[in-house]
């Protein structure tokens, strides 16, 4: 059970998967060392600012894939 680009479709899930896992981590760390302490986690209009543009490609990036990914199956 591989496509044709010989990567097989568990192992991808897999690799997918962990590296989701370690964005998140990656992200949640992030942020514990930044946060001040003794004080609560806010975000205001300019952390959208900062968060939109780069959500937006990482979205696109996994759409276009699942997309071009299912076409083909």
């Amino acid at each position: 059970m591989s496509n044709s680009m010989g990567i097989p479709e568990s192992g991808f899930v897999i690799f997918l998967g962990f590296g989701i896992l370690c964005t998140i981590a990656g992200i949640a760390a992030g942020v514990y060392l930044l946060k001040p302490k003794d004080q609560p986690l806010q975000f205001d209009r300019w952390g959208f600012v900062v968060l939109i543009p780069i959500v937006i490609p990482i979205v696109a990036a996994l759409l276009f894939q699942i997309i071009f990914y299912s076409r083909r199956g």
